[in-house]
């Protein structure tokens, strides 16, 4: 088997086993805000990944091991109210990937732009998911799950950058 195929499917083993166990735990913040990392490894994930399908593949297999293994926050598994940002991740992966590859734009921008974006779509589809599972309406949804995770979430988007650019070039395939 070539050696590149051996390195990509060994790193994609290794990113997915970091999302499953990275995922799973969840920080409180208060009676109703559980942070996890969930979305920062997504991030960190489709910033260095080899290809778009990596991304999908990597996201993909998270949310079907998820279905039957408790690897989502909070040691969770399966369909739940939560469950539409997981759907989330594997929509969002090829933003996150595409606009990390516009060309003539310095690396760290580039990677903060394409976070930015990425997560807009990951709470634009988990915040459906989650008016349509409980049945509320967008202003009570976006105030359970969107606002209280916003300063969260820009901080995993600069932490996300700062992993990536820390890391060899060799590794995260970054330009």
């Amino acid at each position: 088997m070539n050696s590149s195929i051996v390195r990509r499917i060994t790193k994609n083993g290794l990113l997915l086993a970091l999302l499953c166990v990275m995922g799973m735990f969840s920080i409180p913040f208060g009676e109703n805000v559980k942070v996890s990392l969930q979305l920062l490894m997504v991030m960190i994930i489709c910033l260095m990944a080899d290809g778009v399908l990596d991304c999908l593949i990597i996201t993909g297999s998270y949310l079907g091991l998820g279905m039957f293994m408790p690897i989502y926050a909070g040691f969770n598994s399966g369909i739940s109210a939560t469950f539409g940002y997981v759907i989330a991740f594997v929509a969002a992966s090829p933003v996150y990937y595409f606009m990390n590859k516009i060309p003539k734009i310095p690396a760290i921008l580039r990677m903060a732009l394409a976070c930015v974006i990425g997560t807009l779509v990951v709470y634009a589809i988990g915040t459906l998911w989650m008016m349509f599972y409980l049945n509320w309406d967008l202003g009570k949804t976006l105030l359970v799950s969107v606002v209280p995770y916003l300063p969260f979430d820009a901080i995993k988007i600069v932490l996300a950058v700062s992993v990536v650019m820390a890391l060899p070039k060799s590794i995260t395939n970054r330009g």
